[in-house]
């Protein structure tokens, strides 16, 4: 039995460091659509046979492109936002927490904002789902942007973010909650948006006194899509919300 963990858990770590070497992050966000999609094909046929030779030790079991969901926690109904697929809103204790707290405090900040879009986690045993090739495994999630009035169709679908009806406070308040999550146990690993979206934003905070230092740390504009600068990173198909992937909690020892 020892022989079989091992042999898992190499089989983990030799598929975690082919994704490094081949692409910064697959499935949903793979920099080549039709490669991230054989890539994650075959991890999770690896990540599948590996876990079930494990213990579980934790919720989020493998990737976010090719895992499961252990024991989940479902992100509960709240005032001020509105959850698009409750049956798609499992995800780990620490991700529905962190999201739960970053959401009402945003909320308190901007009593007067319009309802707020919150889109999948993950199902509630993980694996894949439609339109996503993450959201396996508890720790990704889709949030909606806030815009200086609701949008038609908001919040049942998102809204291309432009210069003129993106709220840049209000939006840059929900970035920075989830930003400052970052040092956390669990907190945000990275966070997807458009690169011109996050111009407008970051533009705004720059003229309302947010720090160069801080904001470097926050965005990767304006040093180019294919900078490593920054917690939020652009890609393509991310202009009408933010995509916050966790990181994985301490105790989840068969996350990856």
């Amino acid at each position: 039995m020892r022989t079989l963990a091992v042999v898992a858990l190499s089989l983990l770590a030799a598929t975690s460091v082919a994704e490094a070497r081949t692409t910064k992050h697959t499935g949903k966000h793979g920099a080549t659509p039709q490669r991230a999609h054989r890539l994650a094909e075959t991890r999770h046929t690896t990540l599948h046979a590996a876990v079930e030779r494990l213990p579980v030790r934790g919720q989020s079991i493998g990737v976010p492109w090719g895992g499961q969901l252990h024991d989940p926690a479902q992100l509960p109904e709240g005032e001020g936002y509105v959850i698009r697929r409750p049956e798609r809103a499992f995800g780990t204790k620490t991700t529905v927490d962190l999201v739960e707290r970053v959401v009402t405090d945003v909320r308190e900040k901007f009593p007067d904002q319009h309802v707020l879009a919150i889109g999948d986690i993950s199902a509630e045993h993980g694996g894949q789902i439609t339109q996503h090739h993450s959201h396996q495994s508890g720790r990704d999630i889709d949030i909606g942007l806030f815009y200086n009035e609701k949008p038609k169709n908001y919040p049942a679908d998102f809204v291309r973010a432009t210069a003129d009806n993106l709220d840049c406070e209000a939006t840059y308040g929900l970035i920075a909650g989830f930003a400052a999550t970052a040092n956390e146990d669990g907190g945000a690993q990275v966070i997807f948006l458009d690169f011109d979206v996050q111009g407008l934003v970051y533009d705004w905070a720059q003229d309302h006194g947010v720090s160069d230092e801080k904001l470097a740390r926050i965005f990767q504009f304006p040093h180019g899509r294919s900078s490593g600068a920054g917690l939020v990173r652009h890609f393509p198909g991310h202009d009408n919300h933010l995509h916050v992937r966790f990181k994985c909690p301490d105790a989840d020892s068969s996350c990856r």
